[in-house]
């Protein structure tokens, strides 16, 4: 349980250190930071995607690595190395989404 409440305790001061007016950090790129992290959290908590039972009886939620895991009794953890792959990969796909884009718009601007 305390491993769970340092990893939201860990994603809400990131959140805030983004949100922070003191922050100069590009406009663009502090969306893509959010909707990584956003995306990341959302993906491991849906049920259907990336849910995982071991002989154990313990349960894996995330995708496409693991995020959090259920132990019983109440005994929430997270790993730690599958959170920040799952992270990064996101950031990729939203980038190279928002490179598409780029692309895409001015394509469209030059034939008008």
């Amino acid at each position: 349980m305390v491993n769970l409440l340092l990893l939201f305790g860990l994603i809400i001061l990131v959140l805030v250190s983004l949100l922070s007016a003191k922050n100069k950090m590009i406009p663009i790129k502090k969306m893509l930071y959010l909707s990584s992290l956003i995306s990341t959290v959302i993906l491991a908590l849906i049920s259907t995607i990336g849910y995982q039972v071991d002989s154990n009886g313990y349960q894996y939620f995330g995708f496409p690595a693991e995020d959090f895991v259920y132990r019983g009794g109440g005994v929430f953890t997270f790993s730690s190395l599958g959170l920040f792959f799952n992270f990064f990969l996101s950031y990729c796909f939203f980038k190279l989404l928002l490179k598409l884009w780029k692309a895409l718009t001015v394509v469209v601007k030059k034939e008008c």
